[in-house]
């Protein structure tokens, strides 16, 4: 079964409050007319294609902390990191910001083309492939100061996957039978993602633009300075999550990036990102991020077969 898009519940542009749009409209300088929300993305704030009333267009992204305390901060990222980031086909023009300490909003040029298919499909992971590898040179050059290390700030590799021993009592046969050789693998993890290269580290579908002379990476709040190899990583686990019959293994066989990796090490960020969803598809969820729960248990069960696959191939790890 397709597992598609990552899918919060958003609220529409035209429920957001008045100052944002009004905002949106004295950067576009002219009347929205039409408004198109986007549904993908676990956001709970408006995101839209906007056009004025003169043919101008945009992109709208916000958030306000009653919808999520945490958004906020991630537009503000976001911000930074897209007005620090060099003219590129492959990276999206900031057209304005608007912050009153409470809803932030971004307006982003509106680009041509629309989200590769979910599940993926071979050509679409072959094109987003090469665009990571040819932003490596281009993001290496950036100055941004401040960026968090991933090895320090990235708890689905680092930490919250030492949760799930506590809850083996209430896990599936499969897990409980494989959680020890799982979490003998996930202690590497940290390590491996440590590094200093700068890093998009939210690689998913439904964050990808495809148009017919562009590939746009979007979505920047999540950057993070780790292993150059990570966003090839994220791209191939995005493989199994998304349930595309090109297989994280398959992928990482045939990655310009990945194929020089040793195996053991993209499974040991697999498997402490499937025990990180798997304590969190066990939690209480988020505030305004309804759906967070089952993703995750999706998420997590969709890394299954990779997992069996990569444990058989690998046995257990040396100490």
């Amino acid at each position: 079964m397709a597992n598609g898009y990552a899918q919060g519940v958003r609220l529409p542009y035209a429920a957001g409050p008045l100052h944002v749009r009004r905002w949106v409209e004295r950067e576009l300088g002219a009347s929205v007319v039409e408004a198109l929300d986007a549904t993908g993305g676990m956001s709970p704030g408006p995101a839209a294609r906007v056009v004025g009333a003169d043919g101008r267009r945009g992109f709208v992204k916000a958030c306000g902390t009653e919808l999520n305390p945490r958004t906020p901060d991630l537009l503000r990222t976001e911000a930074r990191v897209l007005s620090a980031l060099p003219a590129h086909p492959s990276l999206p023009r900031l057209l304005g910001v608007y912050d009153d300490g409470d809803w932030v909003a971004l307006l982003i040029e509106d680009l041509d083309g629309g989200l590769p298919a979910s599940p993926w499909r071979r050509p679409d992971l072959d094109r987003v492939s090469a665009t990571l590898s040819d932003l490596r040179h281009v993001l290496d050059d950036v100055e941004l100061e401040g960026v968090p290390r991933a090895s320090a700030s990235a708890p689905i590799f680092v930490s919250r996957w030492r949760e799930l021993p506590a809850l083996r009592a209430r896990l599936e046969p499969w897990w409980a039978e494989h959680l020890d050789v799982l979490a003998a693998h996930a202690q590497r993890a940290a390590d491996l993602i440590d590094g200093d290269s700068l890093l998009h580290w939210d690689i998913r579908s439904d964050n990808v633009m495809l148009g017919e002379h562009r590939t746009v990476l979007v979505d920047w709040g999540q950057v993070r300075v780790g292993r150059a190899w990570m966003d090839h990583a994220m791209l191939a686990l995005d493989c199994s999550i998304s349930g595309s019959a090109v297989t994280t293994g398959e992928l990482a066989r045939t990655d310009s990036v990945l194929r020089h990796l040793d195996p053991d090490d993209l499974l040991a960020v697999a498997a402490a990102a499937a025990m990180s969803f798997k304590v969190r598809s066990r939690g209480p969820g988020a505030v305004g991020l309804p759906t967070l729960v089952a993703t995750s248990s999706r998420w997590a069960e969709a890394l299954v077969p990779y997992l069996s696959e990569a444990l058989d191939r690998a046995g257990a790890p040396a100490d």
